[in-house]
């Protein structure tokens, strides 16, 4: 018994129209199959022929009728039109647009079904009608009137949009089956003129009501000829619901069911139903069994993966393995899915955030839109440098919003690209229109020379030109004014409704498809993804103006029947495969239904009990190992030579200690945070953070103090300090507009601030008053030191750096008593175990000594005289008696040269530790959460 249809039915056409074979039409289910079948009749030829035309059902009727399938953004643009002329208050486009897709696809199925659509609109208005007398009696007379004469308008909306259609020469698929069945004979014309002598039909299921008189016109005129993918286990069983619409054509056309197969039960086959975890587990799974069985190319040529949920399509491309080369995809991708989407989503915020009339932007949107790879690839075109600078720049202003005039000297308006997208004030959808097109123009030339690299991005760019096209000419048309936030609505919806189509080689390599296109279509080995209800089938979330029991008043489809062409699809799928993989998520949290598709219920209650079977089904639960396990958390193998350039670049940029702290606490957020440039975003709140209460107490401090560097500090100076703290910390929380300072937990924060300055200061008074020696020598101290010795050169060669830059920001060195002081203020709690190290071996778990270490390692390289003893500590200010709390390594206070000595030898190690070509930059395993890693 042939196991494959489409090798079966072109065998039969060979042999049945040998004389006439080039002057058949083959019309199938999709334009997938219609590759397959032409592979399948060149397995019986030896010589050139000339092959029939193949089309695909949609594809056929569209032909014949010399119509253009209408898109659904300018179907929709048409409807508003028509829609606007008869309803007397219209709703707004961003509220129609709500409801008219439901409508519209009504109006598809209307036609598809062949109904009358006076007859159905006075039956849905009669009904409304009858509502309306029971709606709420708080509505107004106006509101009901409204409700019931939408529904009398509706048959009037349809046949206008109808004609409109007809003019343009364009039509949905429902409307081109309907003008079909209204002239049947143009198909007759059709074949005449095109010299064909027959319509083949194969594998068609589930037939549209107009479909159905398509074809009973065409086999009454001997036009047509019909081959069935039936089987008797489904067919001749009542109680089979994928069998139901084959039954109905079987008592309409018995003739064309006199050779039914049954290949179902009598093939022998390998069914294995696995239960995971997770949804992501599903392709991990599936990746390991691929990667155990090695297939050769001609087993992958025989290999199809279906994914009825789209959205592991890129979990399951990531869990192929290496040696499957040739993967063919065929299948619809959101196109909202791309990260290229981002670009136009950030920009859609920053303008819809921007202030009203001016050029100010929200800062955090700015951040997220400098931060774009997308945004960054125009950028580069005039510095690579650039978007590093303006993201410092943006980072240090303490305003919400912030003026794009303050980045002029670096964002030139020349550019005309970054003229457009940041300086243009823009009033309405139009503007935005023309901005995404002269964007998008832009991009298109940007990845010209790049092409390979970003083919994928080029085609989603020309996919969203399309539909920014249309939303122009339908402005320009029709002169409706359309609003930004109404463009931003209507773009993002449409966008959600974009789906790529990826092309490969069709008939080479393991193939990725959904349900629909695998019809007709058979496999040796078959992974059915994604087994769970709400999925297969589909969850019916369809929103629809035709109530259940008009659909079945008027023959129309119901969710029901859209079940049961699922089923149909599925066990088609299986029916002869020899070994057919169904894996499901079983999980039951919250994040997974944990119920598998009723079709795997109802495949193990049918045939487990049959004694004689040539059907083995095997039931498993996977143990997920692949998930479980976390023996190697590393990114990647080795590093590369773009982490060995970021690395050196780093250096030369200086290390600072937050920096090489941050690689001793966890070297993947390190990886992350420095390499990577990805930093933690932040909302602008209306009340200060703890970083802005620690900056806010530095500067206020730093300014009293500066007017008396290098001199020591009297009762008289320590008095008119006090008399300044009120006045200095006002200047300093002007920079914080955008902070109301008069409002809830604000008033107690800056009351909490002027308490700690003024205690701060009588603390110091009373040092002073007590015969203490105070000279205050820097604050808020940068030091620089380029000439930090390492061995990298010596270790590895392919690095010729000897120098690192160090660099360091030092809140305040004193002389106390005569003796130096390395002062960091902390505003939050220190114990004093953190600034305990008994050895320097220990270093990397103790971030604040290391920072206090190498503050007075760049101070006495900055200074001439190496051989003074220094006292390095913190203050912390919010501790009642400010206590200088010093840091004691080794057992002892004081930091000589010898200390530095053995410190500046740990610190090369962890720089030999970081530059290591074998370094992974794992998590490092601890008991505190850690962003990127948990």
């Amino acid at each position: 018994m042939e196991r494959n249809f489409l090798i079966k039915i072109s065998k039969i056409l060979l042999t049945k129209y040998k004389d006439s074979f080039s002057e058949l039409v083959i019309v199938l289910p999709s334009r997938r199959s219609s590759v397959f079948m032409t592979q399948a009749i060149s397995n019986f030829i030896s010589k050139p022929i000339w092959l029939p035309q193949f089309y695909s059902i949609d594809d056929f009727l569209f032909k014949i009728n010399n119509l253009n399938r209408i898109n659904s953004l300018e179907l929709f643009f048409d409807f508003f039109t028509i829609y606007k002329k008869h309803i007397k208050t219209p709703h707004d486009m961003e509220r129609c647009y709500k409801w008219a897709g439901a409508l519209l696809e009504d109006f598809n199925e209307i036609d598809k079904s062949y109904v009358n659509h006076i007859d159905i609109f006075k039956y849905l208005s009669d009904l409304k009608r009858i509502e309306s007398w029971y709606l709420d009696i708080g509505s107004s007379k106006s509101e009901i009137t409204e409700y019931a004469s939408f529904f009398i308008k509706l048959k009037d909306l349809y046949a206008d949009l109808k004609n409109l259609l007809l003019f343009k020469n364009m039509a949905y698929p429902g409307l081109s089956e309907r003008l079909l069945v209204e002239d049947l004979d143009r198909i007759k014309d059709w074949l005449k003129i095109n010299k064909k002598e027959k319509i083949i039909f194969v594998g068609l299921d589930s037939l549209t009501i107009s479909q159905e008189k398509i074809i009973n016109y065409l086999l009454q005129n001997n036009l047509c000829d019909i081959f069935w993918d039936a089987d008797t286990y489904f067919l001749d069983d009542l109680k089979q619901e994928s069998g139901k619409f084959l039954r109905k054509y079987k008592k309409k056309w018995p003739k064309l069911f006199a050779n039914v197969e049954s290949s179902f039960l009598n093939t022998k086959k390998q069914i294995d139903i696995v239960g995971t975890t997770k949804n992501i587990s599903q392709a991990k799974l599936l990746g390991s069994i691929l990667m155990d069985k090695k297939y050769n190319s001609n087993q992958l040529k025989s290999t199809a993966i279906i994914l009825p949920n789209e959205n592991l399509l890129l979990s399951v491309l990531e869990s192929i393995p290496e040696y499957i080369s040739d993967i063919n995809i065929t299948m619809g991708y959101k196109l909202s899915h791309h990260s290229l989407l981002s670009l136009f989503q950030d920009l859609l915020k920053l303008y819809s955030n921007k202030q009203s009339n001016s050029q100010e932007y929200l800062k955090t949107d700015l951040l997220q839109l400098f931060r774009n790879a997308y945004f960054q690839l125009i950028l580069d075109e005039i510095d690579p440098k650039l978007k590093r600078i303006i993201i410092d720049k943006i980072q240090k202003i303490h305003f919400h919003y912030i003026s794009i005039l303050e980045f002029q000297y670096f964002l030139s308006r020349d550019n005309k690209l970054l003229n457009n997208l940041l300086y243009k004030n823009l009033y309405d959808g139009f503007d935005l229109v023309n901005v995404f097109s002269e964007l998008i123009a832009g991009l298109l030339e940007l990845t010209t020379n790049k092409k390979d690299s970003f083919r994928i991005e080029q085609e989603c760019l020309f996919k969203v030109e399309e539909h920014i096209l249309l939303f122009k000419k339908f402005i320009q048309e029709s002169n409706e004014k359309i609003s930004l936030n109404l463009f931003t609505t209507l773009f993002n919806k449409i966008i959600n409704s974009i789906r790529l189509k990826f092309s490969g080689e069709p008939l080479k390599g393991i193939q990725i498809m959904g349900l629909l296109e695998s019809r007709t279509i058979d496999f040796d080995e078959v992974f059915i993804l994604s087994a769970n209800e709400s999925e297969l089938p589909p969850s019916n979330t369809s929103n629809s103006f035709i109530p259940f029991d008009v659909r079945l008043e008027f023959n129309m489809r119901t969710d029901l029947d859209m079940d049961l062409i699922y089923a149909n699809h599925f066990f088609n799928l299986i029916k002869r495969p020899k070994h057919t993989h169904i894996i499901y998520n079983h999980d039951l949290s919250s994040s997974g239904s944990g119920e598998r598709s009723r079709f795997i219920n109802q495949l193990i209650y049918e045939l487990k009990p049959i004694e004689k079977t040539n059907i083995n089904i095997r039931e498993f639960v996977a143990m997920d190992k692949f998930v479980l396990e976390h023996g190697n958390t590393s990114l990647f193998k080795n590093q590369d030579s773009y982490i060995l350039t970021r690395l050196l670049e780093l250096s030369n940029h200086g290390f600072s200690p937050s920096s090489i702290n941050l690689y001793n606490y966890c070297k993947r957020q390190f990886y992350f945070e420095k390499l990577l440039d990805v930093s933690e975003s932040k909302d602008l709140t209306n009340s200060f953070e703890k970083s802005d209460i620690g900056s806010i107490i530095h500067e206020v401090l730093c300014n009293l103090y500066q007017p008396y560097l290098h001199i020591t500090l009297t009762n008289s100076i320590m008095k008119t300090i006090k008399k300044c703290v009120a006045t200095e910390l006002d200047n300093v929380l002007d920079n914080y507009k955008e902070i109301n300072l008069e409002r809830g937990k604000n008033i107690i924060i800056v009351e909490a601030i002027r308490r700690i300055l003024s205690n701060f200061i009588s603390h110091e008074s009373n040092l002073i008053k007590a015969g203490n020696i105070i000279t205050i020598e820097f604050l808020e101290h940068e030091i620089i030191n380029e000439d930090f010795k390492t061995e990298l050169s010596d270790i590895f060669p392919n690095i010729t750096k000897k120098n690192i830059t160090l660099k360091g920001n030092i809140d305040r060195i004193d002389i106390f008593n005569n003796q130096y002081r390395i002062i960091d203020y902390k505003t939050g709690s220190v114990q004093s175990s953190e600034l305990v190290c008994s050895d320097l071996g220990d270093i990397q778990s103790k971030p604040k000594i290391l920072q206090l270490l190498l503050y007075t390692w760049l101070f006495k390289k900055s200074i001439k005289t190496q051989n003074i003893p220094v006292l390095a500590g913190v203050i912390n200010l919010r501790a009642r008696n400010f206590e200088f709390q010093k840091c004691r390594i080794e057992k002892q206070s004081e930091i000589d040269q010898k200390l530095l000595m053995h410190f500046a030898d740990e610190l090369d190690a962890i720089f030999i530790d970081m530059f290591d070509p074998k370094q992974n930059f794992e998590h490092n395993d601890r008991d505190e959460n850690c962003r990127f890693c948990d």
